[in-house]
């Protein structure tokens, strides 16, 4: 399930946009949780306990900017799983914002228009649905959250998966990992890599820099073929 906060201190704006956004759900039959957050400081504590997959964060708060909010959980908290929209009253922050790649900018007010073509944005490159690839450590099956995946890595008879929360080793072929993802966020780069697209901090035209940053190498081979699916991901052409 999609769990969704909302950390804004304008309550009756928050309200507003909760609204909206349950209307979406409900038009299109998806299901989320929405929690609101009024003071940044319960919204990070809450981040201490819970996954949020989408946040809509404010930007102007009394003590605090929601681009230092951004910057700490990208930079301190690592956090790069979740999405963040950020929320203003104008347009003068984009700059600012650059660093912290948000998932999109929403200018106040907000109306139903706007919400449904963020959230249609949101489905169509993230899917509202959770994903789980599973691997094998001895007789132990575990699962993991695809989208908490940067890459796989093959190294021999192994494969390193590099993950939001630690590494870890498991024994297959590359290719068996390629048939299992559901997620159309990932590409193969490589023969020996299969990266996701969320956490690239930049692509280059013989590596890609992850959010990590780690260098992963791309083949002449993909090159051409991964410049195409970044066009049909980023651009849906």
């Amino acid at each position: 399930m999609l769990n969704i906060a909302i950390c804004d201190d304008d309550e009756q704006f928050a309200n507003s946009l909760e609204d909206l956004l349950y209307d979406y759900l409900k038009n299109n039959n998806y299901k989320a949780d929405i929690q609101i957050f009024t003071d940044p400081d319960d919204f990070i504590k809450y981040l201490n306990d819970e996954s949020v997959d989408l946040l809509f964060l404010d930007i102007e708060f009394e003590k605090i900017t929601g681009v230092d909010i951004g910057n700490n959980l990208r930079k301190n908290l690592h956090n790069d799983l979740i999405q963040i929209v950020f929320v203003s009253a104008t347009e003068s922050y984009a700059m600012q914002l650059f660093n912290i790649r948000p998932f999109d900018f929403l200018v106040k007010p907000v109306d139903y228009k706007k919400v449904n073509y963020l959230m249609e944005e949101y489905n169509r490159i993230y899917r509202v649905q959770q994903n789980f690839f599973e691997y094998h450590m001895g007789k132990q099956v575990y699962k993991i959250d695809e989208q908490a995946v940067l890459y796989f890595q093959s190294e021999g008879r192994k494969i390193k998966m590099v993950t939001s929360i630690g590494d870890k080793q498991f024994y297959g072929k590359l290719s068996e990992v390629a048939e299992k993802l559901k997620a159309n966020s990932f590409f193969q780069v490589h023969k020996s890599y299969i990266i996701n697209s969320r956490y690239v901090l930049e692509y280059g035209k013989e590596h890609v820099v992850m959010t990590n940053k780690e260098r992963i190498p791309v083949s002449r081979p993909m090159r051409e073929k991964l410049n195409k699916l970044i066009i049909e991901e980023k651009w849906g052409v």
